[in-house]
């Protein structure tokens, strides 16, 4: 199907939608590329295949990599879950969540599909970037339906839904910036996550707008997972070198809220020695004390988009948007 699409100079995903017969958002000359390939190539659908294929499960799969055991425990992971869960039982679809990890090369986490037992996927990864690239080509070299979350892509036909991250870092550190904080550090979990490196992206773009750059013993990469304690350990380590920072940005508020315990455990203040910020806009967020600055993120609205685009494919109602992008929004409260 490969030679298909480059001898046609169109995507894979077209070639599957033309075998499969999705052709409403196809035109008639891409038709006739992809048929004259087929031809000039002796492709030769396995029409048994097809057949299996097309037999609904009405099940769609919600597919982590994620090297963590409570990997479904993350709060931002909920609230995608959230979202998807409430279109798809609405369009009365069942949900199969399948998890996998990224220093397990084995095809677990597309079982599903290999298995027939889903007719689509959410897709949410973590570890290396070339981890992650690796199952985002097997998702699209097998043709399968699939909605990406959270990744930053270059292949426009690839489906994906995420926020705009790396704006929310940057809005976040200018604004401890303009507070007139210099030292400003970077605490997130130490597992790759496309949400976590946008977030960095932005925190950095900030500092060296403002001239100051990346100090590398203010970036740390370092806690175990994604939950309060995780961080402690971290914070604990910076506060107490010989240049402390003045303002400590936490990957999630889940990190951020560690932050605040383990400068109050040293006697200090928040915000009056040291800033805290954080990212997600939890629940909690804004009940504890002081109230937490963060960038809020629509994980429930993105669950909800995310559903609603694979939905549609699987009904042959292919959107004009295949990249959806949201807006985040700071929110300034008492702990910077």
């Amino acid at each position: 199907m490969r030679d298909v699409a480059t001898r046609a100079g169109v995507s894979l995903q077209t070639v599957s939608n033309f075998v499969n017969g999705r052709l409403d958002q196809m035109s008639e000359e891409t038709q006739k590329r992809v048929q004259q390939a087929l031809e000039q190539l002796d492709y030769h659908p396995d029409i048994s295949a097809q057949g299996l294929r097309s037999a609904r499960t009405r099940t769609l799969g919600f597919l982590v990599l994620d090297e963590h055991q409570a990997f479904l425990a993350d709060p931002l992971t909920a609230q995608l879950i959230a979202g998807v869960g409430d279109v798809a039982r609405d369009a009365r679809f069942g949900i199969l969540i399948q998890g996998g990890s990224p220093s397990d090369r084995s095809d677990d986490l597309l079982a599903p599909f290999s298995e027939r037992r889903i007719d689509g996927a959410f897709v949410l990864l973590t570890g290396d970037p070339e981890v992650r690239q690796d199952h985002i080509d097997r998702l699209r070299d097998g043709g399968h339906e699939f909605v990406l979350f959270d990744e930053v892509v270059d292949d426009g036909s690839i489906p994906t839904v995420r926020a705009a991250e790396r704006d929310g870092g940057r809005r976040l550190t200018e604004h401890l910036l303009e507070a007139g904080h210099r030292r400003i550090a970077f605490v997130a979990a130490r597992v790759p996550w496309a949400v976590l490196e946008q977030r960095f992206l932005g925190y950095k773009d900030a500092l060296e707008a403002a001239g100051i750059g990346i100090k590398t013993d203010l970036a740390r990469f370092e806690a175990r997972g994604y939950g309060p304690a995780d961080g402690a350990d971290i914070v604990r380590r910076l506060l107490g070198g010989p240049d402390p920072p003045t303002a400590i940005i936490g990957g999630s508020d889940l990190l951020a809220l560690a932050t605040m315990r383990v400068v109050r455990d040293l006697g200090l203040r928040v915000p009056d020695d040291v800033a805290v910020a954080g990212f997600d806009d939890f629940d909690f967020a804004a009940l504890v004390d002081p109230p937490l600055t963060t960038v809020a993120v629509p994980g429930y609205e993105m669950g909800r988009a995310a559903a609603t685009m694979l939905i549609d494919r699987l009904g042959g109602r292919q959107s004009v948007v295949q990249q959806s992008v949201f807006g985040v929004e700071l929110k300034i409260r008492g702990s910077s």
